[in-house]
């Protein structure tokens, strides 16, 4: 039997023999500890930390477990880059930025409830740019998931809401849900072919880079006390470099928009540490908005059927690899319109 064609129905065999609830829980711990974010980023903004500062701090110092990681795995980055991993990179750089940069300024100026709930709007963003991009319909069950999700988003943040907009944060913080959908998007085409570590480094690669470079004029802040530096190292390890990992294996296995769903986990985290670390009320609408948020993550994330977007695209055999094979798709136009199929090399005396 000819080995040449049989491509496709291999890696959609593989997609289904991985249980599913893996990628799911994956993104859940990821998503917790962002959560986590906002409290020590604020602690951080009191101690003289700004925000780009800070990112540099979190990208800069988490490449050094992630390079150890990898080094240890046997990966060879720089076989991955010349392959093709530099496309992450480049989405790092770019994609990667734009929606970190925008959501964290308008902080600065915007109400945060505001902000938040702003945001939260980029699953159903993502779902839209998946039909875009994949020529997929949008199946009932995702729509009616993320409609809950903004739902419960809304009883939470709206009664929270004070004072009126400010434009510059406004601004600043409308941009982020679609630039990162688009980046959801993208960066699940392009890891598909690289084992998690490769896909986190190549990443933060690409965001430490970009702010690395603008701090000559964005300034960077140097901690002056032990719990400063003690809070970035928590930062760079935590919500940062196990993150990152668990970021690169779940979304191409979910895919953009199941991920973008599950995601929604980080503002549960968020609303139940305000409760229990600062104080803040447990009010009926947190109560409720929390539990149609979880309801609806659940709902999609452990009794989905299997995205079969994710499934037939996610190479499992290249991702299982230490030398990953060149790229398959191309920059940009490719990559956001589908692949071209990867054949097995002709066995001599193939029949």
């Amino acid at each position: 039997m000819a080995v040449r064609g049989k491509t496709t129905d291999l890696i959609a065999f593989s997609a289904r023999q991985s249980p599913r609830w893996r990628p799911a829980l994956a993104a859940i711990g990821g998503s917790v500890m962002v959560g986590f974010m906002p409290l020590l980023v604020l602690r951080l903004y009191k101690d003289g930390i700004s925000a780009p500062s800070m990112l540099v701090w979190r990208y800069g110092l988490a490449l050094l477990p992630l390079a150890a990681a990898s080094a240890l795995a046997g990966h060879n980055i720089r076989a991955a880059l010349r392959a093709g991993a530099w496309q992450i990179t480049l989405v790092g750089a770019t994609l990667g930025v734009g929606q970190t940069l925008c959501f964290w300024e308008s902080l600065h100026t915007l109400d945060t409830s505001v902000a938040i709930l702003l945001f939260y709007t980029y699953p159903a963003l993502t779902l839209v740019v998946e039909r875009v991009v994949f020529k997929r319909p949008i199946p009932r069950r995702p729509a009616v998931c993320v409609a809950v999700i903004l739902l419960g988003a809304a009883i939470i943040t709206v009664p929270g809401m004070s004072g009126g907009l400010d434009s510059r944060g406004l601004a600043w913080v409308l941009p982020s849900p679609l630039i990162y959908a688009l980046y959801l998007t993208v960066i699940s085409l392009l890891m598909r072919h690289y084992p998690p570590l490769i896909g986190a480094i190549c990443l933060y690669l690409g965001l430490a880079a970009s702010f690395i470079i603008a701090t000559p004029c964005l300034g960077l802040d140097i901690p002056t006390t032990a719990s400063t530096w003690l809070l970035l190292l928590v930062i760079a390890f935590g919500p940062g470099a196990l993150t990152v990992v668990l970021f690169s294996y779940s979304v191409p296995r979910l895919g953009p928009g199941s991920y973008a769903i599950i995601a929604n986990c980080e503002l549960v985290t968020v609303v139940m540490i305000g409760v229990v670390a600062l104080g803040e009320e447990l009010t009926v609408s947190r109560v409720l908005g929390g539990a149609l948020i979880a309801s609806a993550i659940l709902v999609h994330g452990f009794f989905r059927r299997l995205d079969h977007v994710a499934g037939a695209r996610f190479d499992k055999s290249a991702a299982n690899t230490q030398i990953p094979p060149r790229q398959t798709v191309g920059w940009p136009l490719s990559a956001l319109g589908g692949e071209r199929k990867v054949r097995a090399p002709r066995r001599h005396g193939a029949g």
